[in-house]
């Protein structure tokens, strides 16, 4: 992964969050919301991310509230939503060498993130996880309205940016989101670690304080 020889320096860095800054698992809110309501944590899995959705919530055509009432219809429950946000929101693990990173690269980088998450989940870890405030910009799917590996995703940033797609690096755990990178030009990196991920972005001539 060489930089060709003419090629910008990297001038923007562009993080994905899901499998790169915080591990997530589903199923630690099915099991809760399982207990909460008396149902199997299966059918709880199927209510909340079956028959599209998530991806509804995920490309903003459901507000957090407007999710959560489609939820305990499917369930015939009774949930209150301050209560299911947090156990929908609360399911992240960070990966605390990566935030490590980020803090070190915000010294000499401007940080975007762009992630496909919906408003639960963003307005939870933007209170709860603190390594978030290093990033300049954040390019959300349930405000572009669109999810990775789209190109629109990815020009939405080079929009904000003003950069072009040779000057930036994105980096993402989906090999499908990193190809979707590289179609629009972005310098792309499949997160596998963070002392991967350190590697790879010193290969392109970044320089990591």
């Amino acid at each position: 992964m060489r930089m060709e020889e003419g090629s910008p320096e990297i001038r923007l860095i562009v993080c994905d969050f899901g499998g790169v800054i915080c591990t997530f698992d589903y199923r630690i809110f099915c099991e809760r919301l399982a207990r909460r309501t008396d149902r199997a944590a299966d059918q709880i899995f199927a209510a909340a991310f079956g028959n599209h959705l998530q991806q509804d919530f995920e490309t903003g055509r459901l507000s957090g509230r407007e999710y959560h009432r489609a939820v305990m219809a499917r369930l015939q429950a009774d949930v209150p939503y301050a209560e299911f946000y947090r156990m929908y929101g609360d399911i992240f693990t960070e990966i605390l060498a990566t935030g490590d990173l980020l803090r070190r690269l915000h010294t000499r980088y401007p940080l975007y993130l762009l992630s496909d998450t919906n408003e639960i989940h963003f307005g939870y870890v933007r209170e709860t996880v603190k390594v978030l405030s290093v990033f300049d910009q954040c390019i959300v799917s349930y405000e572009v309205g669109t999810m990775k590996p789209d190109p629109r995703i990815y020009q939405e940033a080079l929009r904000r940016s003003g950069l072009p797609a040779e000057a930036c690096v994105f980096v993402d755990d989906r090999a499908e989101n990193v190809a979707g990178a590289a179609r629009v030009g972005i310098h792309a990196v499949r997160f596998e670690s963070p002392e991967q991920f350190a590697a790879d972005l010193t290969r392109l001539g970044v320089v990591i304080p």
